[in-house]
């Protein structure tokens, strides 16, 4: 295995990496790549205007959701007349919540040593006259769309610029920002000082710098205890699935055949098939509190909802039939039903053996995608 350092000390991050990674609220991926990053004495960096630009989608967001309970509240108030309801919808105060999501952040970047560098020096003129000339990541006849790309990309080559002993990767999915013309926003700027990469590309870069006996082996022994642990605690998935799971995660029906759960009745078995875990700091007590993510799926029983519909006639039906309808009015019944996603949890190492494990929350497939 290559054993060679990486040819850069410097990391920056832009917002989408760091939103589809969950932050501040780091997931496993992100915090493995931040640890390991310390193996290498690299120095991770987090522009001003990418933690303005994550809160703000996060505050939105919340807004959003909490709009949906007013209306909620209100649509079951009218749905429900004749009859008087009452209905209270209480939550956190939201400028309350505001206040926690600055302190879980400012806990996230001293918890794993990111800097944050300010916003850049550069004027409003200077930004105007790039968007006009659509400098990428300014696009074509995008009416101004890229500013905040191009904001977040300037802090990064003025802070690389200002320390020549930083030289550092920009951690984005974002398609112009790889595009831009660095020299027309900086045109001093030594463009070797830079390079533009995906997180996944990163981790897969560092880990393969690392020593395979020093971490690979303990790493992989944990990840298969943990397996072993989670698999064994079937009881527990079953009874935390049960009582967290919604109807909306659901799916049910068949070929041929539309169905929607209208109430989950009980959890009838699971399937673990991956627990990430995080890697074992080579200085650190290898006992240890930990958060695991689990890879699981569930068969359930559930009262469903059947559309029967006649599979030949939707297809066989001329052009002049119309609609295809129902061969038979909809039926409720008893019948199966599946979930696939992840569970968080917490678990306490003890000599590589995981214990203790805890549920914290479910996450769902596509959430689980964008990490891996």
């Amino acid at each position: 295995m290559n054993t060679l350092p990486p040819d850069y000390n410097a990391i920056y991050f832009d917002s989408n990496e760091l939103l589809a990674n969950g932050w501040p609220d780091p997931s496993v991926r992100l915090s493995n790549l931040l640890h390991i990053g310390r193996w290498w004495n690299l120095q991770p960096f987090i522009p001003l205007p990418v933690l303005d630009e994550t809160e703000a989608h996060w505050w939105r967001s919340v807004e959003a959701k909490g709009s949906k309970l007013d209306s909620a509240k209100k649509d079951f108030e009218r749905i429900a007349r004749p009859v008087a309801c009452e209905v209270n919808v209480e939550h956190t105060n939201l400028q309350e919540m505001r206040s926690r999501y600055v302190a879980i952040r400012t806990e996230a970047l001293n918890n794993y040593g990111i800097g944050v560098i300010p916003y850049p020096s550069s004027t409003a003129d200077f930004f105007f006259q790039c968007a006009t000339k659509y400098v990428m990541p300014f696009e074509r006849d995008g009416e101004g769309k890229g500013f905040q790309d191009a904001v977040i990309l300037q802090s990064v080559l003025e802070h690389l610029h200002s320390n020549g002993e930083l030289k550092g990767i920009l951690i984005t999915m974002d398609g112009g920002m790889k595009q831009a013309r660095i020299r027309e926003f900086l045109p001093e700027f030594d463009a070797s000082k830079l390079r533009f990469t995906t997180l996944d590309e990163v981790w897969h870069g560092l880990f393969e710098f690392h020593f395979d006996q020093m971490v690979v082996q303990p790493w992989a022994e944990e990840r298969k205890n943990a397996l072993t642990a989670v698999e064994a605690l079937d009881h527990l998935w079953k009874e935390f699935l049960a009582t967290h799971l919604t109807e909306s995660m659901l799916r049910a029906g068949g070929f041929g055949q539309s169905a929607t759960v209208m109430k989950l009745l009980s959890v009838d078995s699971v399937k673990v098939t991956f627990v990430d875990t995080p890697i074992p700091d080579l200085d650190a007590d290898p006992d240890r509190p930990v958060r695991i993510l689990i890879t699981l799926s569930a068969e359930c029983t559930a009262i469903v909802r059947k559309e029967h519909f006649s599979y030949f006639t939707s297809i066989f039906s001329g052009p002049e039939g119309g609609d295809v309808q129902p061969t038979s009015p909809p039926e409720i019944v008893q019948g199966k039903a599946s979930w696939s996603g992840g569970i968080r949890a917490t678990a306490n190492v003890v000599s590589r053996q995981f214990q203790d494990i805890v549920p914290e929350s479910i996450m769902l497939e596509e959430e689980l995608r964008l990490q891996r």
